[in-house]
């Protein structure tokens, strides 16, 4: 039985709204440059035939607005403490700078809380109807490197992210095994997934690159 996958696509989103527009410091040009810079464009196209047959949370803001995949709790999220990207982005992507004043953080806080409340519910369904849950968090990467990466020497085609106390060998394995001809890295330059605190199976997230090839691994699930 595969019907135990969940689908979560949380930076495809470009949206901000409107009334928040004001607290970014930098131009609205090059807002919109660090918007789709950093979006992971094109995620929700290419997972979609997933996200219908298993179902999913897609997160429709931009994660310069919220990113959904940090820790909530600042202390805790080594990219909040180190560069001012946590849940809540602090400094810009393209380059580092003052990205936005914080006024509006505990307004903005409820687009993240309200996003994991669905996914949080959606996990326990899946625990509760198949005994287990695999989150297939679904992310793309630029080519391009960020001032806020640690290693920028290399940066594969298909880079594999998870959890070890979460691995799902099996998994792993097919998607090493279809992507065989490309150059794949495991947790870097971008290591560790998503969990869902409802969910107690392994979550795998897929960090893709090549997207025409992509779409290969689709059927094996």
């Amino acid at each position: 039985m595969k019907d135990h996958y969940l689908l979560h696509i949380p930076h495809s989103g470009l949206e901000i709204p409107n009334k928040y527009l004001d607290d970014y410091l930098i131009s609205a040009d090059d807002l919109k440059q660090n918007i789709y810079q950093y979006a992971d464009l094109f995620t929700d196209d290419l997972f979609d035939g997933l996200y219908k047959k298993f179902g999913g949370v897609k997160n429709s803001y931009s994660r310069l607005l919220f990113d959904p995949e940090r820790f909530f709790d600042d202390k805790e999220e080594s990219m909040h403490q180190q560069f001012k990207l946590g849940w809540f982005y602090e400094n810009s992507i393209l380059d580092e700078r003052p990205l936005r004043d914080t006024k509006h953080k505990t307004e903005i806080a409820k687009y993240y809380r309200e996003h994991h409340q669905k996914l949080h519910a959606m996990t326990k369904e899946k625990l509760e109807k198949h005994g287990k849950c695999t989150l297939i968090d679904c992310h793309s990467f630029s080519n391009e490197t960020y001032w806020f990466l640690e290693d920028k020497s290399r940066l594969p085609d298909i880079c594999i992210g998870f959890e070890e106390y979460h691995k799902d060998q099996q998994l792993i394995d097919i998607i090493v095994d279809e992507f065989k001809s490309y150059d794949i890295a495991i947790n870097e330059p971008y290591s560790g997934s998503l969990c869902s605190h409802a969910c107690t199976w392994p979550p795998v997230r897929m960090n893709t690159w090549p997207v025409e090839k992509v779409k290969n691994i689709l059927a094996l699930l």
